[in-house]
């Protein structure tokens, strides 16, 4: 049975602490994208574990810095997580980005790095996506509550 949570901000603050058990473990999130403790509790938890490192990072840095960082590697994931939380038009700009790599995307930190810094149409396509994706914003907020609460995630 999957644990309900009393608010969005607790079911984080356990997801936040799956990533910091598995980096304490020394698993990269190139090696392993999700934690298996995640994953084992299946795709809600997995969507919401991606969007809510995805929001950490961009709400600290920008959308540069969620591609970037090791994180960036969740890109697909947190595509279709946007997708499937009914925030189609984040979903398309994410995958923009993600296409703007090419066919294969890197899931390699320092390959993401180096295309971003060789590419200007990749850091425009970045700026752009920064200026449209708001983490903060009521909507963003209630579209992954709101998902939380349609897979019983919380009370």
């Amino acid at each position: 049975m999957t644990t309900t949570y009393n608010d969005l901000g607790s079911l984080d603050d356990w997801l936040l602490k799956q990533a910091i058990e598995q980096a304490k473990d020394g698993i990269s999130i190139e090696d392993q994208l999700i934690p298996v403790t995640v994953i084992r509790l299946g795709q809600p938890h997995v969507y919401l574990y991606a969007t809510v490192i995805f929001d950490g990072e961009v709400a600290n840095g920008g959308l540069q810095q969620f591609f970037d960082n090791s994180s960036g590697a969740l890109a697909p994931t947190v595509r279709d997580a946007l997708q499937e939380m009914l925030l189609p038009e984040y979903a398309d700009i994410i995958g923009q980005i993600i296409e703007g790599f090419g066919a294969q995307f890197p899931r390699n930190q320092i390959d993401r790095m180096d295309q971003i810094d060789n590419d200007p149409r990749l850091q425009i396509m970045l700026d752009n996506g920064y200026v449209s994706i708001d983490v903060w914003s009521k909507e963003y907020i209630f579209a992954r509550e709101t998902y939380a609460r349609r897979n019983h995630l919380l009370k």
